[in-house]
């Protein structure tokens, strides 16, 4: 199984849960699985109906995805982490 790992602000609100195992396909799969399992998560990681908020970095093995790469397959082993992007300046 994949696993997920959630920074404090998508953690807090699944009870301090910081890491899933989900068994996905793909990326955006491993997603909707997570946002399935918690629906308090949707509204931070989806903006609409298969599309990944903006602001956030979607990494797969430390590898930052584009929003195109999101249909990328999972292997068994892979970690995926998301973090909100930060904006400033």
């Amino acid at each position: 199984m994949a696993r997920i790992r959630l920074e404090s602000p998508f953690a807090e609100r699944i009870d301090g849960t910081e890491a899933v195992e989900v068994l996905a396909p793909t990326v955006e799969a491993a997603l909707r699985e997570l946002t399935d399992r918690y629906p308090q998560l949707v509204r931070l990681i989806w903006i609409s109906s298969g599309v990944v908020n903006p602001l956030l970095a979607v990494f797969v093995n430390d590898k930052l995805l584009e929003p195109h790469e999101l249909s990328a397959a999972l292997k068994s082993d892979d970690e995926i982490d998301i973090i909100a992007a930060v904006a400033g300046g």
